[in-house]
């Protein structure tokens, strides 16, 4: 497997990791999780809706 296929989660989970450890102090951990659990399809979501905007063809 490539270094790029391997690395590639570790910005996310990272990304996922601070958001939760942010909402916690300010809601505690039984607000912060669902938060956290609703980011990562959203950004699946996200990402698939930009996904149709590249062009479908090889120039």
């Amino acid at each position: 497997m490539p270094t790029t296929q391997q690395a590639a989660p570790a910005p996310g989970m990272a990304t996922l990791g601070m958001l939760f450890l942010s909402l916690v102090p300010g809601s505690g951990i039984r607000d912060a999780l669902p938060v956290t659990l609703l980011a990562q399809p959203a950004a699946v979501v996200l990402t698939v809706l930009l996904s149709l905007r590249l062009p479908r063809e090889v120039a």
